[in-house]
C-alpha cells in the first residue's frame, strides 16, 4: 500500500515528467543504451563514477519503441521511487514507532520541497533518493528474510550507483556497535551490502574508469554554511520560503540574505531545543538506540552537505539527503519528547506526534509545485516530430531531440533508421 500511495503521490506532483527526459536521463543513459550494448554502457563512467540503477533504467527503456521512451523511463523511475518508499516505511520501525511518522518519512523522498527543484521523477538524481533509503535500512532492523534481502539489494544498488554511500559510514559503525552489544556479532547482511556497494564502486572508479572527478572551484566555508541554512533548512522547513535557484551567492552580502540566515538560525535553534528535550531521556535508557540515532542522523546530514559543498558543489540536489536527515531526526525527537511527557497535560503523546507530522506536511505543501527548471520545455513527442522531418528532408544519419532542462543544450542524438521504424 505504501508503494501504491507513493506512486500516486509522485504522479500527482510530477505528471509532466512522463512527457520528456531530463538531462542525463536522455542524453547519456538512454542514448548510450541505444548506441552501445548493455555491458559496455554499465562500464561507462560519468562524472568519474558508475551509475548502475540509471544505466539499467536507460537500457530497459531502450528495449521499447522510441516514441514511448520518455514515458517508459518515467514509469521505471516511479517504480524505483516506490520501492525506496516502501523500504523506508518498513525499515524505519526501529527509529519511528508511529505509522503516520513512518509514512511521512517514506513519502519525504517525493514531498520534500528540495526534491521538486530538479530531483523529482528522473534517474539522473535518483542516487540521492537511494541514499536516503539506504540510511534508513542501515539503522533499521530486518526481522524477516525478505526484509534482509530487500534491504541488502537496495544498499548494494546504491553503492554501485554513487560513491556517496561511503558517507553513511557513521551509521554503519553505530549499527555494528549495537549488533555487538545485543548479539556479540558486528556484522549483518545490510552491512555486508554496504561493504560490497562501496568496495565495488571504488574499485570501478580507481581501477577501470580512467576518469577523475575534479574538485569544485571557488569553495567557501561561509557560503556553504549559508546555503545549508537556505537550501536545507529554509526551503524545506519554513513555510512559503522564497524559491531557490542554482545561484551560489558569491556576490556581496545583502540585508535580505542576512535576514534569511537569521530566520533559518531560529528554526535551527527550535530543532536543537526539541532534540535536547528528546536527548534528556538519556543515551543509557531503553530509548538509547533512538536517542543516539537522532543525534547521529543530524550530524551525518549536516556533515554530508558541508563535505559535498567544500569538495564538489553546493547545487540544490546535494541538499536532498541532508533535508531528509533533518526531517527524520525531527520526527524521532517528536516521538521521544511525546513519550517522555506521557501522562502530563491534556494532550496525549499520540496527539503531539500527529501534530508534528501535520506541521511538517503543511510546510512541505507550500512548495508542492516543482521548479520551472523541471517543468518547462518541449515534449518528447514534439521533438520526435521535428527529428523525423530533419531525417526526411536531409541526408543526415542522425537527428537531435531536445530534452529538459533548458538551462543548457541537452539533446538525445537518435539514428534516423530508428525514427523511420
Amino acid at each position: 500500500m505504501v508503494a501504491v500511495f507513493g506512486t500516486v503521490l509522485l504522479w500527482a506532483r510530477a505528471p509532466f515528467a512522463a512527457m520528456n527526459f531530463y538531462a542525463e536521463d536522455g542524453s547519456r543513459f538512454y542514448h548510450d543504451a541505444i548506441t552501445i550494448d548493455f555491458v559496455d554502457s554499465l562500464r561507462k563512467p560519468m562524472a568519474g563514477y558508475y551509475h548502475l540503477v540509471p544505466r539499467v533504467i536507460g537500457s530497459v527503456t531502450a528495449l521499447g519503441p522510441v516514441s514511448t521512451a520518455a514515458l517508459v523511463n518515467y514509469l521505471l523511475v516511479v517504480m524505483v521511487v516506490a520501492w525506496i518508499s516502501s523500504t523506508i516505511y518498513l525499515s524505519s520501525v526501529t527509529t519511528l514507532k508511529r505509522p503516520c511518522a513512518r509514512l511521512v518519512l517514506a513519502m519525504g523522498i517525493t514531498l520534500l520541497p528540495i526534491v521538486g527543484f530538479e530531483s523529482i521523477a528522473n534517474s539522473t538524481n535518483l542516487h540521492f533518493l537511494l541514499l536516503c533509503g539506504s540510511s534508513v535500512v542501515l539503522l533499521g532492523r530486518q526481522s524477516t528474510c525478505w526484509q534482509r534481502i530487500n534491504g541488502t539489494v537496495l544498499v548494494v544498488a546504491t553503492g554501485l550507483s554513487t560513491p556517496l554511500l561511503v558517507s553513511l559510514l557513521p551509521l554503519v559503525a553505530m549499527r555494528s556497535w549495537y549488533n555487538y552489544r545485543e548479539s556479540g556479532r558486528l556484522g549483518s547482511t545490510v552491512i555486508v551490502g554496504w561493504i560490497i556497494g562501496v568496495a565495488g564502486q571504488l574499485s570501478f572508479v580507481f581501477l577501470l574508469s580512467g576518469v577523475s572527478r575534479e574538485l569544485g572551484d571557488n569553495r567557501s566555508l561561509q557560503r556553504t554554511i549559508f546555503l545549508f541554512l537556505d537550501r536545507v533548512i529554509g526551503y524545506n522547513y519554513i513555510p512559503f520560503w522564497p524559491r531557490i535557484s542554482s545561484e551560489d551567492y558569491s556576490g556581496s552580502v545583502s540585508t535580505l540574505l542576512v535576514g534569511r540566515a537569521f530566520g533559518c538560525l531560529l528554526v535551527v535553534a527550535l530543532i536543537a531545543f526539541l532534540q535536547y528535550g528528546a536527548a534528556r531521556t538519556g543515551p543509557f535508557s531503553t530509548e538509547s538506540y533512538r536517542v543516539v540515532a537522532m543525534v547521529l542522523i543530524t550530524l551525518v546530514g549536516g556533515a554530508f552537505w558541508l563535505a559535498a559543498g567544500m569538495l564538489f558543489s553546493t547545487e540544490p540536489r546535494y541538499a536532498v539527503f541532508s533535508a531528509f536527515c533533518i526531517g527524520w531526526s525531527v520526527l524521532i525527537a517528536a516521538e521521544l519528547v511525546s513519550r517522555a511527557s506521557e501522562g502530563r497535560g491534556l494532550v496525549t503523546p499520540r496527539q503531539r506526534s500527529v501534530g508534528v507530522v501535520v506541521l511538517i506536511l503543511a510546510i512541505y505543501s507550500t512548495h508542492w509545485t516543482p521548479s520551472e527548471l523541471r517543468r518547462s520545455g518541449p515534449t518528447w513527442s514534439d521533438g520526435l516530430r521535428v527529428a523525423e522531418e530533419i531525417c526526411a528532408t536531409s541526408d543526415n544519419s542522425t537527428a537531435a531531440v531536445r530534452v529538459l532542462p533548458l538551462t543548457a543544450v541537452w539533446e538525445v542524438e537518435l539514428p534516423c533508421n530508428q525514427l523511420e521504424s
